[in-house]
């Protein structure tokens, strides 16, 4: 007697699989997007008010912890 194997698992679907990738597809455009907001919001309030190269620091940083904030919120969700 033979035995047959078991049959392989079907993939999941199309669907299956970007739902599940769905919430994290974005963190990088917005990690990026805080980052350089943060920089041009800064880099303005440099150019009105002559105070080089501090609001330029203070926005980056700004928006790092601001993209970091987002990214652990999604990726810690439950």
């Amino acid at each position: 007697m033979s035995e047959r194997p078991d049959p392989k698992p079907s993939a999941p679907s199309w669907g299956e699989v970007v739902r599940s990738v769905g919430p994290y597809m974005d963190l990088g455009l917005t990690f990026v997007g805080m980052i350089g907001g943060g920089a041009l919001g800064g880099y303005w309030l440099d150019t009105r008010f002559a105070t080089s190269p501090w609001w330029l620091l203070t926005g980056a940083c700004l928006g790092i912890l601001a993209g970091f904030y987002h990214f652990l919120s999604v990726v810690l969700r439950k």
